[in-house]
């Protein structure tokens, strides 16, 4: 496979991508199975013009994609693809959503690239090349737990997980410097990267939230595993990431009584 080529390619593609986000005026808004898990029409949009440009990049890759809601993992190659990574910041006009794109094989990640259409901002890695923003390589901060400031979700389409959710924040808030919640998981991981924010956390995630935040934190220095211990592209699970000095607490944070 020859990935300098599809990452050239894949560049262009989610630029294209970013500015059908910026242009994009939804007409349509609908739940999904809850006031917090909401698609737009413009979501939709996107998915279906990444999938018509991925699928010749890749002869035979299969995709997990949000809006399809199927996993349908295999041990080929897979796109893993989230049209608008913070739907509800975009209905807001809140401007910090991201497309976010990952290739994976054998249940691990070989490429990924993540644009924050807004602010121009791309994200990418290839596995064993490092992590990039916009050509320039990045690297995770390297702060101890006292001096991290953290980056956490809430799980908000399942609020029976609240009262964890917020035990373990309000911990990272007593023994770090700060804490923020941005509204998307894959730019919350790519800040990780680059040394933006020193630690992530949430309860539970999806794979098209996680997949390509995930290996650019890696490659970029950042420890990112999952709290169930099992790393899997299959179905939803928990995500924590930091750096090497404070990824001890935030395990022992996380797995508190």
């Amino acid at each position: 496979m020859n990935t300098h080529a599809i990452m050239n390619q894949l560049e262009a593609i989610i630029k294209s991508a970013g500015a059908m986000v910026c242009e994009g005026r939804f007409h349509s808004i609908r739940q999904k199975g809850g006031s917090a898990n909401i698609v737009t029409d413009v979501d939709e949009a996107v998915q279906n013009y990444l999938i018509a440009q991925l699928t010749p990049l890749v002869p035979g890759a299969g995709f997990i994609a949000e809006e399809s809601e199927a996993y349908h993992q295999t041990e080929g190659y897979q796109w893993v693809i989230d049209p608008i990574d913070g739907t509800t910041n975009f209905a807001y006009d809140y401007r910090h959503s991201a497309i976010s794109i990952a290739l994976i094989c054998h249940n691990a990640a070989q490429l990924a690239m993540v644009y924050q259409p807004y602010s121009r901002e791309l994200f990418s890695a290839v596995k064993g090349q490092g992590a990039f923003l916009n050509g320039q390589r990045i690297h995770a901060a390297q702060h101890s737990m006292a001096d991290s400031l953290f980056l956490c979700g809430t799980t908000p389409y399942d609020k029976g997980k609240a009262d964890r959710t917020f035990a373990r924040i309000r911990q990272f808030f007593l023994e770090g410097r700060d804490i923020r919640r941005s509204g998307s998981a894959v730019l919350d991981l790519c800040y990780l990267a680059a040394g933006r924010a020193d630690g992530f956390y949430e309860e539970t995630l999806s794979p098209w939230d996680y997949a390509a935040g995930a290996l650019i934190a890696q490659e970029a220095g950042a420890i990112v595993e999952s709290i169930q211990g099992e790393w899997t592209y299959a179905h939803p699970i928990g995500i924590i990431g930091g750096t090497p000095q404070n990824i001890g607490d935030i395990r022992r944070i996380v797995h508190m009584p």
